[in-house]
């Protein structure tokens, strides 16, 4: 008895669920969605563009990490290189040099991607990385602690939105299930910058006395130009979004959209890629306590990363070794 009394209402169930589908067959919801069209996360053709995806847009953003985090460190090496003699430095001026990049860096992340509201990711990931590009190169000029002091400011400035513009352009092209790597991967640029800004600073240093310039301020130019030259390709080589991606075809980026529409988990299944900015987002933002939980592990990540990167050759050069060797062993 207990069976039938169960079975009868799965029946009935069963016979409602399909008259739903039957009545909402065909129809679309805003974001034009239907039975017919729902992507899906796990097949071969789902794969496969996202490895189309991954292949353009993941190594170029690599890249830039690696020019941004070189840029912010050298001047570890340019100290090895001679740079606190030449200008005069004492020890707590040099601290101070470094110190005061952090500042701004910080301040001005959030108002960075107000800005990028208005611009193309491409544009306005450019113009940072022709900005900073620009501050490092005019960074091998300076003739005094308090011009370096200045282009430290401004290089905290101009690289400050970098990161965030990056990590947002990746939420653009990939579903929150499938961020976690592609930051994971981006993020890595910095240990790879590390493993060879040593190699690439002893390179240059011998280029010390070219057209009466110490090795220290090779340094900071040829490594400024160097993210000059990539900034002014980016328009032009990094993607903006599905939407807007020459090497993917129609099919590909309506795929690429509906599953975008689909992970936005809003009732209309949609999700506006180019929403303009308000104000109710920073504060939503600001206020979602689990995010300084990531703050406080992102800061003590950063206190042992950059607590290395600045000192360590300064530490090898005192063990005795030559200014050359401290380069070499430092990354």
């Amino acid at each position: 008895m207990d069976s039938s009394h169960s079975t009868r209402p799965a029946s009935a169930d069963t016979k409602t669920v399909d008259a739903v589908h039957m009545e909402n067959a065909g129809v679309k919801d805003e974001a034009g969605l239907d039975d017919s069209n729902l992507p899906t996360y796990d097949d071969k053709k789902t794969r496969r563009i996202l490895r189309k995806v991954d292949y353009r847009l993941i190594p170029m953003l690599t890249l830039l990490y690696v020019l941004a985090f070189l840029d912010r460190g050298n001047i570890g090496n340019a100290k090895v290189a001679g740079m606190n003699k030449d200008l005069g430095l004492t020890g707590t001026q040099y601290n101070i040099a470094l110190t005061v990049f952090f500042f701004p860096y910080a301040f001005f992340e959030v108002p960075s991607n107000v800005v990028l509201k208005l611009l193309r990711p491409s544009i306005w990931i450019s113009i940072l990385m022709l900005s900073w590009g620009l501050v490092m190169t005019f960074q091998g000029l300076v003739k005094s602690y308090e011009q370096l002091v200045v282009t430290r400011v401004l290089l905290g400035v101009t690289e400050s939105g970098f990161f965030p513009a990056a990590t947002y352009l990746l939420t653009i092209w990939y579903c929150r299930f499938e961020i976690q790597t592609r930051i994971a991967v981006f993020f890595s640029a910095a240990s790879l910058a590390g493993a060879f800004s040593g190699l690439l600073a002893f390179a240059i240093e011998k280029l010390n006395g070219k057209g009466g310039l110490e090795g220290w301020r090779w340094i900071f130019i040829l490594e400024g130009i160097a993210t000059v030259l990539v900034g002014f390709t980016l328009p032009w080589t990094l993607p903006d979004s599905p939407a807007m991606a020459g090497f993917l075809s129609q099919d590909e980026k309506e795929h690429l959209q509906r599953r975008l529409e689909q992970d936005a988990g809003t009732s209309s299944g949609q999700v506006q890629i180019d929403e303009k900015f308000q104000w109710k987002f920073l504060r939503s933002a600001l206020t979602e306590w689990r995010l300084y939980f990531g703050v406080i592990a992102y800061w003590g990540n950063s206190v042992c990363l950059y607590g290395f990167t600045y000192s360590a050759p300064s530490i090898i050069l005192q063990l005795g070794y030559s200014a050359a060797n401290a380069q070499l062993l430092s990354k």
